[in-house]
């Protein structure tokens, strides 16, 4: 039995394609993988990188378990509320929208420029109707689904971390492990390993290429900004990783 946790993804497609090859000869029916989140904006192919995701859950026997990362976080809030514009002003969303229908992503664009200072005050909606209209079932139903952590016996995953003075995972708020906590790397003494992502903290070497950056038992994940999706098998802490793709 294993885990294997996959960092940051942000609509990199060709990053996530090449690292699932990998992960299917690896991953065994007794095993599970988890994604940590953040797999929209930043990068073109959101889309693409869903279904990715559930076709590989089609695929392997493992179980798979996928977090909620703080870009799907704000993109649900607007989802309930459409004059929340959070999502749309601070994560590069129209990436993601673009990916679904460049049509919605045209319409939202051209209300969010005639809306002005209306976005700072939320007295003001956009047309995020047409890009959820676009989104297909199975996609919705994924985000609706996501969770904020996952234990197993090798690790403690989540998104952006947890707060150290906190024992059970049961009893952590769920917005310290979806946007982390400050300085938590340094300060968690717990048994478990925590793997996570958001942080864009890899360690870059002299070759400039990017490794999981690990702080005591904590190991973060996210290497995306370098072109390198980083996934890592417990407890051997194997790590798998794309070839640098252009951003």
């Amino acid at each position: 039995m294993a885990t294997i946790a996959v960092g940051d993804i942000h609509g990199h497609a060709a990053a996530l394609d090449e690292l699932l090859d990998q992960l299917r000869s690896e991953a065994g029916s007794d095993d599970t993988v988890v994604f940590l989140g953040d797999y929209i904006d930043r990068g073109p192919d959101a889309r693409a990188c869903i279904d990715a995701i559930l076709q590989f859950k089609s695929d392997v026997r493992s179980e798979v378990v996928c977090l909620c990362g703080n870009h799907e976080d704000w993109m649900l809030r607007t989802l309930r509320d459409s004059r929340r514009h959070s999502w749309l002003m601070g994560m590069e969303a129209l990436d993601t929208i673009r990916s679904y229908s460049v049509d919605a992503e045209r319409a939202i664009h051209d209300a969010m420029s005639g809306a002005g200072l209306q976005l700072f005050v939320g007295s003001c909606a956009l047309p995020y109707d047409l890009f959820f209209a676009a989104m297909p079932d199975a996609h919705r139903v994924f985000f609706e689904r996501l969770i904020p952590a996952h234990e197993t016996d090798d690790c403690v995953c989540v998104h952006g971390g947890l707060d150290p003075r906190v024992v059970r995972i049961e009893d952590q708020a769920r917005d310290g492990l979806i946007w982390g906590t400050h300085g938590f790397q340094e300060q968690y003494a717990g048994e478990k390993t925590v793997v996570y992502g958001h942080w864009n903290n890899a360690d870059v070497g002299a070759d400039a290429w990017p490794k999981p950056r690990i702080i005591g038992r904590t190991i973060g994940l996210d290497t995306i900004a370098h072109g390198v999706l980083s996934a890592m098998r417990f407890p051997d802490q194997r790590l798998f990783q794309s070839a640098r793709h252009t951003l």
